[in-house]
């Protein structure tokens, strides 16, 4: 079971590639905080097509809400959600791109993949050609990435 955090989402969204991560994925769970943050978005219109034309992807209810609170201080609510679901759910992996997030999920034994390494692992099982002008799609369609970040990846996949 893969928990999917709203950024990848919405990056795979706007730029109209959500088939590249279910292809990828197969398919994906999302607590309901998730869903309204995804729902409420207001940089595109793909909202909808996320939820309600996707099967592949299945929101979810927690089973105990209140241990989310416990990493309020730290995360955002769907980042909170995400990792409480995880551990409810003993999930195989948790697909969060914000480093804190990233860091917490790690920190409490949870595997953990971002967009980026979604798209590599896109590369390496033939889903896509390239990395790099699927990246850039997504950076011109506003998804944030530090320079230093994309040359990085860019390099170790052979891709500069």
């Amino acid at each position: 079971m893969i928990i999917c955090n709203a950024t990848p989402l919405i990056a795979f969204a706007r730029i109209q590639r959500l088939d590249i991560l279910q292809q990828t994925v197969g398919t994906l769970v999302i607590p309901e905080g998730v869903a309204k943050e995804v729902r409420g978005y207001r940089g595109g219109h793909y909202a909808e097509i996320i939820l309600d034309d996707e099967p592949w992807i299945t929101v979810q209810a927690l089973q105990a809400p209140a241990q989310v609170q416990l990493l309020l201080p730290v995360l955002d609510q769907g980042e909170a959600e995400v990792i409480t679901l995880a551990l409810e759910q003993n999930a195989d992996l948790v697909l969060i791109d914000e480093l804190t997030g990233r860091k917490v999920a790690q920190s409490l034994q949870l595997q953990v993949i971002g967009t980026v390494g979604i798209l590599i692992r896109a590369k390496q099982m033939g889903i896509i050609p390239a990395v790099k002008p699927i990246l850039e799609k997504m950076i011109q369609r506003g998804i944030r990435y530090s320079k230093r970040f994309v040359c990085s990846i860019l390099h170790e996949i052979g891709e500069e």
